[in-house]
């Protein structure tokens, strides 16, 4: 076969909008995950997230957050790596670290409305998901966590993962469909069935608590 399209020979508006596809993983070709950012502030006028706050704060806790304006505090890689072995402060050390990865590796942006601060919330949060969700941090893996969100607390960033990361994998990576659909499906019934909310957590203050137990009182063990 000749010609065959792929993800580094598509010049056309799907690749534009693949840019625009968030995770660690999918970056921009100077590495930056900002055009991920950039595509979620763009996001900010439509009514899907209007909604999406409207319906976060129907949640007590959640709306304890909003109020607050909560978000966790600085922490050291270093220190938290030094917590015993299967907290969450450990765990979450030694997977960022064993990456390279920058645990602030987020755009930051004011808060000055619900908007915005749930987006500094998401992104602050974002990589302690992956280790109690238990989703990888590759391209499956974010949009299998994705799906968790979806399943959870719907934002708008969230949807567009999972269906743009359908499209792309689809037609990039076709071998790997069946695995994406299986890990989606997971992660949307994981989502969906944990009784805790993920997005209503101080998860700062779990740093030294194993994992184990944090997934024990959000109602996941059943269903893992």
């Amino acid at each position: 076969m000749v010609n065959v399209i792929t993800c580094n020979t598509d010049k056309g508006l799907l690749t534009y909008i693949i840019q625009f596809l968030a995770s660690s993983t999918l970056k921009s070709e100077d590495g930056s995950t900002d055009p991920v950012f950039d595509f979620e502030d763009a996001l900010d006028q439509t009514e899907m997230a209007q909604l999406a706050v409207d319906e976060l704060k129907k949640i007590p806790e959640v709306n304890i957050l909003f109020k607050e304006r909560w978000l966790p505090a600085p922490f050291n890689l270093d220190e938290l790596s030094q917590l015993p072995e299967g907290t969450l402060g450990h765990v979450y050390a030694h997977k960022i670290q064993s990456r390279g990865y920058n645990p602030y590796f987020y755009k930051k942006v004011p808060v000055v409305d619900d908007i915005s601060y749930l987006k500094m919330l998401w992104r602050s949060t974002h990589d302690i998901y992956h280790v109690v969700a238990g989703f990888d941090t590759d391209e499956i893996g974010e949009i299998g966590l994705q799906a968790f969100v979806i399943g959870q607390t719907p934002i708008p960033i969230s949807v567009m993962i999972v269906s743009f990361g359908m499209v792309m994998i689809s037609l990039y990576q076709p071998t790997n469909f069946k695995y994406l659909m299986s890990e989606i499906s997971r992660g949307y019934r994981l989502g969906s069935q944990t009784s805790g909310k993920f997005i209503a957590q101080k998860w700062d203050q779990y740093w030294d608590v194993q994992i184990s137990e944090i997934r024990a009182s959000l109602g996941m063990n059943s269903i893992l």
